[in-house]
């Protein structure tokens, strides 16, 4: 009996489950205390094991966790305020960075190329107090050192960008695996405050 070797076609399918497996391993958000001195309430929690993703297109793909309040939505050229959770799928979930540990949340101008494009993308929609889980792709994820969010830690930035950016990883990756796998970054976001553009 031989065996064929993989195609293209069943290396894709196990990257594509390895994503699925660890995407569905990020602890949420919920977990932790917001700078706002609340805390997403237990019900988050469990709803957050049972997440459904909904694609985007280009391999991004967004659920919700929480659902938000109001009328105010955020639009492909709001200024939101948002604390996040980034962490890189392909690195074991390795958190890059954590808005809420140093209570500085992060305010974003929308539409104007200053935001990771994938990260951007999944907040339209969103409304305050929503909390989202993004799943980027790298092509739309950092491709570059200046899009927003950056990490505050100069040693985390070091090691984000060096997984990310680099070409010889990138070239094995995805001559081995058919997809640049380290580069996928998950995002947990929640929308604080959301305001019209500038």
């Amino acid at each position: 009996m031989r065996f064929a070797a993989p195609g293209h076609a069943s290396i894709r399918f196990v990257t594509f489950l390895l994503l699925c497996a660890v995407a569905s391993s990020l602890r949420p958000l919920s977990r932790r205390r917001f700078v706002a001195g609340a805390a997403i309430a237990a019900p988050a929690a469990a709803a957050a094991r049972d997440l459904q993703f909904k694609d985007l297109g280009d391999g991004l793909t967004v659920a919700q966790i929480t659902e938000g309040r109001g009328d105010a939505v955020v639009r492909k050229d709001s200024v939101v305020l948002v604390e996040l959770v980034g962490r890189l799928v392909g690195k074991q979930g390795w958190t890059f960075e954590d808005s809420r540990e140093d209570g500085d949340p992060y305010r974003l101008q929308l539409g104007k190329g200053e935001v990771v494009e994938g990260l951007e993308r999944a907040l339209v929609g969103a409304r305050v107090g929503e909390v989202r889980r993004a799943i980027v792709p790298s092509r739309l994820a950092y491709v570059d050192r200046v899009k927003e969010p950056i990490p505050r830690s100069t040693a985390f930035q070091n090691r984000l960008y060096g997984t990310v950016l680099n070409d010889n990883r990138k070239t094995q990756e995805t001559a081995g695996l058919g997809a640049d796998v380290a580069g996928v970054v998950a995002f947990d976001v929640k929308v604080l405050n959301i305001r019209p553009p500038r």
